[in-house]
């Protein structure tokens, strides 16, 4: 079974593939739009077929089916908060999710990141938002050593990119001024 078949939601009959190599999908989600709407259905949607990893991001308009009325609901994605795949649309009120947060919040990501020529860099950098919204990053060095103390990653070079580990104690490796000559002692 490929491993795309557990995310099926209903029973499918297996569709060959169109020329472009995609299949339409059908799975059961909630989508909770930024306004603040809930709706509830069988997403119709296309994706690479027999595709497991990674995952294809999802289109920019999505239609929502209702299973027991047969109504379609478009959703543009700029307007969702989150469309969360599920099992059922009943749920489960008694159940508690089960969730890891610490208490302290880890401070740094420890990366490796391949860009497209092969080259890897690793490092340390920040764990929050900016990671994911602007157009690059701050990578700073592991080798306390290195000449290299501190570097700007655009995001447009990385071709891979993988957490190591994580810290909530920042590693004693950045200097008040990376771009002094003349870093203190270690």
């Amino acid at each position: 079974m490929p491993c795309h078949e557990r995310f099926r939601t209903q029973s499918q009959e297996d569709t060959p593939a169109t020329t472009d190599a995609t299949e339409l999908r059908e799975d059961r989600v909630v989508v909770r739009t930024i306004p603040g709407m809930t709706i509830k259905g069988i997403l119709q949607w296309r994706a690479p077929a027999g595709q497991c990893s990674p995952i294809p991001p999802l289109p920019d308009v999505l239609s929502v089916r209702d299973e027991t009325t047969g109504s379609l609901s478009t959703v543009e994605m700029t307007d969702t908060k989150a469309v969360f795949f599920v099992r059922t649309h009943a749920g489960n009120t008694h159940y508690e999710e089960v969730k890891f947060f610490p208490k302290r919040v880890p401070v740094d990501l420890w990366v490796e990141v391949r860009m497209a020529d092969g080259e890897a860099l690793e490092g340390w950098t920040d764990n929050n938002a900016r990671l994911l919204l602007e157009p690059g990053f701050w990578l700073w060095s592991i080798d306390v050593i290195a000449n290299t103390v501190l570097a700007y990653v655009p995001k447009t070079s990385v071709v891979e990119f993988h957490v190591r580990g994580l810290t909530s104690n920042r590693p004693s490796l950045r200097f008040d001024d990376p771009w002094d000559p003349n870093p203190p002692d270690r």
